[in-house]
């Protein structure tokens, strides 16, 4: 050991010295920590909630979910998690007809709409058709007129804009009557039975006009 140097720390190699320990940029600060957790759980609570409180379910279950209903509604969450109970009415099925004034063959969309895909997809035709159907009940009921439907009009405008150049959109209504189990049953087993047709024309009642809609008034 050379005089000196009693005392002294050995200096560092070069490249080696330290720099005060700092937070990494992607580390959110405490307090957002705590805010978005405290987000999640209230989330999953509503979602628990919302639940456990589709019919059949306790008081306690039902008073706990009306907590939540307006985050339920805002976040657009209020669907039953369990089989339908009362049974399910009949399916509103709309139809359009859409006519063209150059020769071009009529055209016809269906709401909902068979082998679509994804499911999801099915489902948001399937609650359009619901409003429309109910929409148009409303109308005729207040105004006598069942083609001053908002929902019917605002349908026939979209359309109109999907396809360009057409003259007229025709909107109708029917239902998708819900089989009886026992004839269902008794066609199944007759001999020879190749199954049952649940699209054939039995299972639906006669289509109802909702009204006519120049394409030319959008």
């Amino acid at each position: 050991m050379k005089r000196g140097n009693v005392g002294k720390r050995d200096p560092q190699p070069v490249g080696s010295v330290q720099s005060p320990k700092t937070e990494s940029k992607g580390n959110w600060p405490p307090w957002a920590r705590g805010l978005v957790s405290l987000a999640l759980v209230y989330h999953i609570a509503a979602i628990v909630a919302g639940a456990l409180a589709a019919p059949p379910s306790s008081t306690l279950e039902q008073t706990i979910a009306r907590l939540f209903a307006t985050y339920h509604q805002w976040i657009d969450q209020g669907y039953s998690y369990r089989y339908y109970s009362p049974e399910p009415g009949p399916t509103p099925i709309t139809t359009a007809r859409i006519r063209f004034p150059d020769g071009r063959p009529e055209k016809t969309v269906r709401l909902p709409e068979r082998g679509v895909w994804p499911k999801l997809r099915y489902q948001r035709q399937l609650a359009l058709a619901n409003h429309l159907a109910d929409d148009f009940r409303i109308a005729q009921t207040m105004t006598g007129q069942g083609n001053q439907s908002r929902w019917a009009r605002s349908y026939a405008r979209h359309l109109a804009k999907a396809y360009p150049g057409c003259a007229e959109v025709s909107l109708f209504l029917q239902s998708h009557l819900i089989p009886d189990p026992e004839q269902i049953r008794h066609e199944l087993a007759a001999p020879g039975s190749t199954g049952v047709d649940l699209d054939a024309d039995v299972f639906f009642t006669a289509p109802e006009r909702i009204g006519d809609y120049p394409c030319d008034a959008f």
